[in-house]
């Protein structure tokens, strides 16, 4: 079965690719064998700064400009490509079901399914807990245009008038990673002038399958009374059928009008159903080849009784291409009609006229996308063929396909003498059926690059299938040939850096890293450095040491988000960030061991006005912030991995133990009861915006909130649970499950499930909250957001703009917190079934664990009601040097929503510096703290409770910008004054960076948004 059976839903709309084109290697400035880079024909010294080769590669002529002309002041060349700084993000964008196909020749355009969007995301990431996934393009080889892979995690279809927030009608995970199968040049005929002309008129086919018993396919048949999807759905019930299969074509690349932009293409696509002689990434059935392979492409082609189906998407070319995009909402460009032909025949070997395609019918190429069904005249009886005025079609007899077309192996290990390979599937069809075949010839382009077993030739079995293994022999890239040249397979073997395994874990430090692994990233894509953080920069790498790892972990090879994007690490290689984290963790240790206004009722009181809903939201902005700053004291107050195994060393805790606390030893994502308590902080963080985001739709300024302990937190939020910073124990524990009680437990006292539930009534219950005209405010954000919420809505960010979606933000909290009830899927991931789990195993150890630093209660710098004062004069300069970097990191946050509060939270440089002060510097100062003596007998200090003054934004972007640069620099001068330790250099170099980012930022060196 194919995509030429029914039912066929047809799709249509735009291909958004940002990858990156100055790995093509155009001017011999990589080595790809060795990932190393040269600038004049040398080695390019890496104690430089990146941007040296940067310029350098973006000024080697030929240039060209906008129009794509030479034009020695241009601002493109060959050398960077036009998109040197391409991160790979891959998606598509204003793509809808264009028609329906039950029958042949007849396409539906009036079932309610006609208009839906269809969707392509890229894999959930469980360490970021992110949303708004981006799948990926990687091209293996970049020097090679047929090399491109795609890893994506989900596809989703939805109505045409959805929301983010809406649930779609069809969910699905994608499991395979899927390659261009039928690659095209010259697609065509009358090319521009243009420097990119080539890219112009190539085109790529994919292929992807969906199993149907997959515990995320999801297909809702009844959500909009769709007759094709209840057809497809009973289809869907046939014990042979698999699932579905996609198969997608993007062409008519656009032309980039400035260098690093994304580009578009057309896409074309449809989704049909799979069987077992279907393969999951490749099309099947019975492929007819072009004797002209220049401009003209595959046709795969499915007769039955009546009638012959075509699908000849890229068959053809077109005649023009205009030279501008048509509009802003269609990004690509207009094409001139396919080539006329005249009709087509196709005949069998023994001249048997089996169909004919009228001209007309190809060349209504936007209506059918390539889709023709036409009468059987005569039965076939023989190979196929297809002729036209200038070209002929001949049907390959055996095909030989393989799901696995693209891929890379590590190097030998000579010294160890480790071989790697990969076994792959490899079927053979015989006329469009499986079957096997007892001679398939194995071609390889370069023998001294890969070897296979067997050598020469291999045989399939009777159900047409044989196994192939490919193993590497030195770093290169090769083709495997199998049968003839239409089949074959990419191979690139990694860089042999299996030198990097003798380097202990004490001497992976920043530099030892940045040589042997990131400095061939800095310098060949600097997309990291401009958008996200440069890895040349030691202090944010220290600062992000784990989240480094995490993203290069192998094991995450096939996911979208893992990194680096490109894929060109080896497997050596990326163990040095596991190695330069445990150093880091390592140093940390062994530095710290030496160093032993209004009451209201929320459960009774009805909200009944705007300005008591704008009250209670700000209230609602002071309880999570207090409640994220509790979670963060507690976790914080757990000694790290490197710290907790010391301890088992010592014997003063078990492997058990350590393992409860920490998780494992790779870390990886299971981070132990710390790490537990530090996602529900981090996703507390995100209640704070999605509050704060609430009363910016109401119309009010960003609100900082405030810290709220003890009495004045009862007296002001009427919650019986006691606020206040403590480490983490069993008491701790009960209290944290007291916040996040959910309202469907019965419970005495006032809780915060009773406080948001009056919140979501004063929603509903308000008339006119929200003008007509209303555009969504507050910045949207996808950063720690659970996977079931980007499961059922992977383009939420946190908007809100009329009550429907304010409910929805309330009902996002509670569900994270509360978790809906107990048979709800939302449960096991909420707060309150997390913490309880947690205490369930504490409270079970046979004897009393207390894993925690024996941190104060509530400290501060001058005495306060219900605190501790810290007098130890080291701790103090810590604490005070922490309340400075709070301040500087709200003032940051204040800032940005002054002037942008409708904007992207993560592409504002303003927010992106708060949430780097928050990681590099609060988290650090937070755990130093936490090992500090206090001067109270036994008693470490810790972070003492925050009290932020008013910060009072600047309207100027520039003024206020200038403004916190002099902040920034005072909060270094200070570090730089009053510590002198090697770890707070890191701090000091942030501090600076900083200052010199703001600076730029303030003179317009750098765009507000990154």
């Amino acid at each position: 079965m194919s995509n030429l059976y029914f039912p066929r839903i047809h799709f249509r709309g735009f291909a958004r690719v940002n990858v990156p084109t100055g790995n093509r290697n155009i001017v011999n400035t990589i080595d790809n064998t060795t990932n190393s880079v040269y600038m004049d024909d040398k080695p390019f010294d890496i104690n430089q700064n990146p941007k040296i080769f940067h310029d350098y590669l973006q000024q080697i002529p030929p240039k060209f400009n906008a129009d794509g002309k030479a034009d020695p002041d241009g601002d493109f060349n060959l050398a960077a490509g036009y998109n040197f700084y391409g991160n790979n993000h891959f998606s598509w964008e204003n793509t809808k079901i264009v028609s329906f196909q039950c029958q042949p020749g007849i396409h539906s355009r009036s079932d309610p399914i006609i208009g839906s969007k269809i969707e392509l995301w890229g894999h959930y990431n469980e360490y970021l807990r992110t949303t708004f996934n981006r799948a990926r393009w990687v091209d293996i080889d970049p020097t090679m245009p047929d090399t491109a892979q795609i890893f994506a995690g989900q596809l989703t279809i939805k109505e045409k008038n959805s929301s983010p927030s809406t649930h779609h009608f069809f969910s699905a995970d994608i499991n395979c990673v899927h390659s261009v199968r039928w690659f095209g040049e010259n697609h065509i005929i009358n090319q521009s002038q243009h420097f990119l002309s080539g890219e112009f008129s190539q085109t790529r086919l994919f292929q992807f399958s969906i199993p149907k018993n997959d515990k995320h396919f999801l297909l809702s048949d009844n959500t909009i009374n769709s007759p094709c999807l209840t057809f497809l759905s009973n289809a869907l019930k046939r014990k042979e059928i698999k699932g579905l299969i996609v198969q997608y074509v993007v062409f008519n690349m656009s032309s980039p009008k400035h260098p690093n932009t994304h580009v578009f293409y057309d896409l074309i696509g449809t989704i049909s159903l799979w069987d077992d002689n279907q393969m999951s990434t490749t099309p099947c059935g019975r492929i007819l080849y072009p004797q002209k392979n220049s401009r003209f492409g595959p046709i795969s082609v499915q007769a039955n009784q009546k009638w012959v189906s075509c699908y000849m998407p890229t068959a053809l070319p077109f005649s023009t291409r205009e030279p501008n995009p048509i509009s802003d909402n269609h990004p690509t460009h207009r094409l001139g009609q396919l080539q006329a032909q005249g009709d087509l025949e196709l005949r069998t070997n023994k001249g048997t006229l089996v169909a004919v395609i009228p001209e007309e019918s190809y060349k209504n190429f936007w209506d059918n996308q390539g889709f023709i069904d036409v009468p059987l005249l005569n039965k076939i009886d023989g190979v196929l063929s297809l002729s036209s005025q200038s070209n002929i079609w001949n049907e390959s007899t055996w095909e030989v396909h393989t799901d696995t077309s693209n891929f890379s192996l590590e190097a030998p290990d000579i010294k160890h003498d480790r071989q790697f390979s990969q076994t792959i599937d490899i079927f053979s069809y015989f006329q469009g059926q499986r079957k096997s075949n007892q001679h398939i010839p194995i071609y390889i382009s370069d023998n001294s690059v890969v070897a296979t077993r067997p050598k020469e030739s291999l045989s399939t079995d009777v159900s047409g299938k044989a196994k192939l293994t490919v193993y590497s022999k030195k770093p290169g890239t090769a083709i495997l040939y199998l049968g003839n040249a239409n089949n074959k397979i990419i191979v690139k073997v990694l860089a042999d850096d299996w030198h990097l395994e003798e380097i202990p874990i004490e001497k992976v430090d920043y530099h030892t890293l940045y040589k042997n692994v990131m400095a061939y990233y800095e310098l060949v894509y600097p997309f990291m450095s401009d958008k996200v953080f440069s890895m040349a920069d030691q202090c944010k790498c220290e600062t992000y040491a784990r989240l480094m790892w995490q993203m290069c972990d192998p094991k995450n090879k096939n996911k979208s988000y893992y990194m680096p994007s490109t894929r060109e690490m080896s497997q050596p290689q990326s163990i040095l960030f596991l190695k330069y984290l445990k150093n880091i963790e390592q140093k940390l240790s062994s530095s710290n061991s030496d160093n032993c206004e209004k009451i209201l009722d929320y459960s009774q009181q009805r909200i009944t006005s705007k300005e008591a809903l704008i009250y209670h939201l700000k209230r609602a902005i002071d309880l999570e912030l207090s409640i994220m700053q509790q979670y963060l004291y507690a976790a914080y107050s757990l000694p790290n991995y490197a710290a907790g195994k010391i301890k088992v060393q010592q014997n003063i805790w078990t492997s058990e133990q350590l393992k409860m606390v920490n998780g494992s030893s790779d870390r990886r994502l299971n981070s132990g009861w710390r790490g537990t308590i530090l996602e529900i902080a981090h996703e507390e963080m995100i209640h704070y915006l999605v509050a704060n985001n609430l009363l910016m739709s109401l119309g009010e300024p960003f609100y900082t909130g405030e810290v709220l302990i003890g009495q004045r937190a009862m007296s002001i939020l009427n919650i019986d649970t006691e606020f206040s910073f403590e480490p983490f124990s069993e008491h701790v524990l009960s209290r944290f499950v007291r916040f996040e009680w959910p309202n469907y437990v019965p419970s005495i006292g006032r809780s915060i499930a009773n406080f948001y539930q009056s919140i979501r009534q004063a929603f509903i219950d308000i008339p006119n909250l929200y003008p007509n005209n209303s555009t969504t405010s507050g910045g949207e954000h996808h950063l720690f957001l659970n996977e079931l919420t980007n499961r059922k809505f992977p383009a939420y960010q946190l908007e809100v703009n009329n009550t429907e979606s304010a409910l929805f933000a309330i009902d996002f909290i509670s569900q994270q917190g509360e978790g809906v009830s107990p048979d709800s899927a939302y449960f096991e991931h909420s707060h309150f079934a997390r913490l309880r789990n947690i205490s369930t195993t504490l409270s079970s150890f046979k004897l009393p664990f207390e894993p925690a630093n024996p941190c104060l209660r509530n400290p501060v710098l001058e005495p306060q009601e219900g605190c501790n004062t810290v007098t130890s004069p080291q701790a103090r300069i810590l604490m005070k040097l922490y309340n400075q970097c709070y301040e500087f990191m709200f003032a940051l946050m204040t800032q940005h929503f002054s002037l942008t509060n409708k904007g992207s939270l993560r592409r504002s440089r303003l927010m992106n510096a708060a949430i780097d002060i928050m990681a590099g510097l609060l988290r650090p100062l937070s755990i130093r703290l936490m090992n500090e003596p206090s001067g109270v007998l036994g008693r470490t200090a810790g972070p003492p409770i925050p009290n932020c003054k008013n910060y009072q934004p600047e309207t100027n972007y520039s003024i206020g910008c200038k403004r916190l640069a002099i902040h920034c620099q005072s909060i270094a001068h200070y570090c730089r004054e009053m510590l002198t330790d090697h770890q707070s250099q890191t701090y000091i170099e942030l501090l600076e960076f900083y200052y010199q980012h703001l600076q730029d930022l303030s003179t317009g060196k750098l765009s507000r948004e990154a």
